[in-house]
């Protein structure tokens, strides 16, 4: 008997909502929904150094399920999954999020947080039938090496590259590379996270968001938290109903939804 039906042979409507619940902080919604909180409501340079190889980590993956083309696990998935198989996306933007938050926060409990995490998250995927163990292995271990070899080596080397360059040339070198990779690969998954990236990059290029400090208090905080959500809802969801759908109005669209995440704080920063 298989991982997979060794799980399933536990199968409940309980224990499938469980699951499912669990897949849910792997998601696209997820991401979309609670990141952007982590620049709005914590420190922002740290969650900008988390951005930075979340989005990068998941957008690797897409590439690589082109590349690999492997199949989904026939005929014992619970949900609906379309795409490839390996590597895991679940796990491998799992273990990208809660690792880069544990070197970043260094906390023994989150410690224990992030290994629960990803393995209720990993788990999950081979509960609903919709991977192999060696897609959430290999998941697991590519985005390993990424947060280790970006927090060691990239970060660090990218951002004193940059420094030394002007504003317009950040930005001139940012649209290369962004337009270079769009047209390279021109799919939905990558669209959007490469214009989520140019998005939000242009406006820290040209705003002084990382010194602007937000008001204190939980009314102030509330608000934040009330006109972003908000505003990601009307951008994500609200553009998309107006909008013809095409590569450049998605490419936009979540442009747009970077720019806004970026310049909340700008916008209600401490007077």
């Amino acid at each position: 008997m298989n991982i997979i039906q060794f799980l399933q042979s536990f199968q409940s409507d309980e224990l499938t909502s469980f699951f499912k619940f669990f897949t849910f902080f792997g998601e696209k919604e997820f991401y979309i929904m609670v990141l952007p909180l982590f620049f709005w409501l914590w420190d922002k340079e740290k969650a900008v150094k988390l951005l930075f190889i979340l989005l990068p980590s998941l957008l690797i993956n897409f590439w690589l399920k082109e590349i690999f083309h492997t199949a989904r696990p026939l005929g014992v998935a619970l949900i609906e999954q379309s795409g490839f198989a390996f590597p895991s996306g679940h796990a491998q933007g799992s273990t990208t999020l809660w690792l880069m938050l544990e070197l970043l926060i260094r906390k023994k409990w989150l410690n224990y947080l992030a290994v629960i995490m990803v393995l209720l998250v990993s788990v999950s995927r081979l509960y609903l039938g919709v991977h192999y163990p060696v897609d959430i292995f290999g998941g697991i271990l590519i985005g390993l090496v990424l947060v280790l070899v970006y927090d060691k080596y990239i970060y660090n080397n990218v951002t004193e590259f940059l420094s030394a360059k002007t504003a317009m040339g950040k930005a001139a070198l940012l649209t290369i590379i962004i337009l270079f990779f769009t047209i390279l690969y021109p799919v939905d998954d990558a669209i959007t996270i490469l214009a989520v990236l140019w998005g939000f990059s242009i406006i820290l290029i040209f705003f002084d968001v990382l010194k602007s400090t937000l008001p204190q208090g939980i009314l102030w905080k509330l608000l934040i938290l009330i006109v972003g959500i908000v505003g990601v809802l009307l951008i994500w969801k609200g553009l998309k109903t107006i909008l013809p759908v095409m590569e450049l109005t998605r490419f936009l669209r979540y442009a747009l939804l970077g720019a806004w995440i970026a310049i909340l704080p700008f916008f209600i920063k401490q007077r």
